[in-house]
Parts: structure tokens; C-alpha cells; sequence
């Protein structure tokens, strides 16, 4: 899923590579000539290079330690993908330097907890939410996300930042489980706000209006 939103045969980043997959994978699969593939600790850098020691076309893959884009030059790739983080860890990612990551044309995000975050500093800092993909695996769901630098900010509602823009009015096949998981999740917030000790109007009304948007949707 990942290997098709990134601009093809350019070079590429994996930050936060864990064993190295996606890598060997572009480098087999001639989708990008060079691929630079990072981790910060030193257990899991130490993995990412045993993972890769027998590679084929191991020399077109560069292994660098270091915190997020630090471990770039500016333009120096021209995708970046990061996954398997929260959406707050990428945003804090971005946000060290957002000059600089404006320097990449693509990025590929497959947050693994609150996408909210995420799409939320996207609009706000007007990068555009390119494409959005919805897949199983073992059951459980996961997003990707892709965007590009801009600087046109866009308002999102609050079911386009919870849910996605593009996934919430997509004809993938797994849609309508998608959004029945997010409808049940906000109906027991709801139930739990009714009953909490202080009653938060706010958010109540803001949870209701999700709930009865989400079910019209769903109709």
C-alpha cells in the first residue's frame, strides 16, 4: 500500500525503518534508485542493519541513526515516508523544522494511533491531503496517508479530521466497517459523558453532531 502513494523511481526515505522491508523492498522492485533507511535507538538501528546485511542491492541502501528528518539533508530525497508512529509523533516530527520538511515533494504517513493530529497540522499548515487508503491486516485496520508541502490552509470538519477527508466519502470496500467502528465509538464517548459526574455540554453537542452526521452518512 505504502510503495504505491510514494512518487516513483525517486529516491527515497524510510523513517523509522524497523527491519528494513520497505526498503529491500524498493530497491527489488526497482521503485526507487536510492533509499535511505533510518532508526534512532541504538537496538533498533543495530536491527535495521542486521536486516538488511544480506540485501540484494544493499549498496543503494544508505542506513543513517538519528531523529527524524535530522538525518537528511534538505531535498535531499525527494519521498519520506514514516510509519508506524502516532500522528502525534509525526506532527512533532514535522513541526522541529517545517522549513525543512517543506524541502521533500512527497510523504507517505501510515499513523498507527490519533491520524486526527495529523490531518489537523496538515490543514492547518496547508499541505494537502493527496490520498487516503484504507486496508486490513489481521483483522485490524490501518490508514495511510499521503500529502505534499503547501501553504494554503484549508478547514476541515470534524468528521473529515477524525475520520479523513477522502476516506470518509470513498467507495473502498471496507468503508462502511470503518465507519461503524468510528459511530460506536462515539456513541459510547457520548454514553460516557452522560454520565460522568460534571456534564461537558460542548463536547456533547460535538459528539452528537458526529453521531447523527455519521449516521445520515451511513443511510
Amino acid at each position: 500500500m505504502l510503495t504505491e502513494m510514494i512518487i516513483m523511481g525517486k529516491p527515497t526515505a524510510d523513517i523509522g525503518a524497523d527491519h528494513g522491508e520497505l526498503a529491500k523492498f524498493l530497491i527489488e522492485k526497482q521503485l526507487a534508485p536510492q533509499v535511505m533507511a533510518s532508526e534512532l535507538g541504538d537496538g533498533p538501528y543495530m536491527r535495521l542493519l542486521d536486516g538488511l546485511k544480506h540485501s540484494p542491492g544493499r549498496e543503494m541502501i544508505e542506513v543513517r541513526q538519528g531523529n527524524g528528518l535530522t538525518v537528511l539533508e534538505p531535498g535531499e530525497v525527494v519521498n519520506v515516508v514514516i510509519a508506524g508512529l502516532g500522528g502525534d509523533a509525526m506532527v512533532d516530527i514535522l513541526s522541529r523544522d517545517w522549513q525543512k520538511a517543506a524541502s521533500y515533494k512527497r510523504y507517505v504517513f501510515q499513523p498507527m494511533s490519533r491520524p486526527w493530529s495529523l490531518r489537523r497540522k496538515l490543514s492547518q499548515k496547508g499541505w494537502p491531503i493527496l490520498e487516503e487508503r484504507l486496508v486490513e491486516d489481521n483483522g485490524r485496520l490501518f490508514i495511510a496517508i499521503s500529502s505534499s508541502p503547501g501553504n494554503k490552509p484549508y478547514r476541515l470538519s470534524a468528521l473529515e479530521i477524525d475520520m479523513g477527508p477522502l476516506l470518509l466519502w470513498s467507495e473502498n470496500k471496507l468503508r462502511t466497517r470503518y465507519l461503524k467502528f468510528y459511530l460506536q465509538k462515539y456513541r459510547q464517548a457520548y454514553l460516557g459523558l452522560l454520565k460522568a459526574e460534571t456534564m461537558n455540554v460542548s463536547l456533547l453537542d460535538e459528539y452528537h453532531s458526529k453521531i447523527k452526521e455519521l449516521e445520515a452518512i451511513l443511510r
